[in-house]
């Protein structure tokens, strides 16, 4: 257990505080792809209970915003899949609202490759309603290693995103990293810490002020092969953060081998 948060102490001191991502899909991922005839369905449900509480350049605030998108993946091949996104919210006073939907083609370094580390590549684009994002066209391009070493999990997503319709257009590739460590307590229980971050541009990186970040430690639960289950409580220390958000993530993979 001394082991175990050491680790944690270690990994949230060595990343600098920044800025997260949207508070719709919050989620470090892993290297490995759905397999092919397989349908993963998750369910994101984010809840900021202390967040921005004023209108700012036209965008809703977050306090006390439920957030809920529907992410479909399909396995393609052994090597790749691809996701698709839907994004809600819900405040009191404005109901459900739609958000916007993003598609995300991912391909995966093959087994057969033999390589010492998990290693995928996510191209993330779509478009997000100006009340609820000032960025209304963005992609991403997200890089994914990770490494399972007995009961350790160590995964790093150094995403790099873009603006094509919105204010931000002007800041180019932005710096977005995310990264987890996790320890297998039991077979069936994991736990861990989650972080998100963004720095701003890379030719420009924000102040202290202007960043974001979130740590979130976390439970993930492996009840059975085709389900997933991950909980976490997000911490954001900086002025410009969410200051707090509960997160849970429910997935269902779906196999369709023995249809026809």
């Amino acid at each position: 257990m001394k082991q175990f948060l050491s680790v944690l102490v270690v990994l949230v001191a060595a990343i600098p505080w920044a800025r997260a991502q949207g508070n719709y899909e919050i989620q470090v991922y892993g290297a490995e792809t759905v397999a092919p005839r397989n349908t993963m369905v998750e369910l994101h449900s984010n809840f900021t209970a202390d967040g921005q509480r004023r209108t700012i350049a036209g965008v809703a605030p977050t306090f006390h915003a439920e957030h809920e998108t529907v992410e479909i993946t399909q396995g393609i091949n052994a090597w790749s899949e691809v996701g698709f996104y839907v994004f809600t919210s819900e405040r009191s006073g404005a109901g459900v609202q739609w958000v916007g939907d993003h598609i995300r083609p991912r391909v995966r370094a093959p087994e057969n490759w033999h390589w010492p580390v998990g290693a995928s590549l996510s191209m993330e684009a779509g478009y997000q309603r100006a009340l609820l994002s000032p960025d209304t066209w963005t992609w991403e391009i997200r890089p994914i290693v990770d490494k399972q070493k007995g009961p350790w999990y160590f995964a790093v997503n150094p995403a790099l995103e873009r603006t094509w319709h919105g204010p931000d257009v002007k800041l180019g590739l932005d710096f977005a990293p995310a990264a987890k460590v996790s320890y297998d307590f039991t077979k069936k229980v994991t736990g861990g810490v989650e972080y998100y971050a963004d720095y701003g541009s890379l030719t420009s990186i924000a102040s202290l002020h202007d960043q974001q970040q979130q740590i979130f430690p976390a439970i993930d639960l492996n009840l059975s092969p085709n389900w997933e289950f991950n909980f976490g409580v997000g911490i954001g220390p900086t002025a410009a953060t969410d200051h707090w958000i509960v997160k849970a993530i429910v997935g269902r993979r779906f196999n369709w081998k023995g249809r026809k």
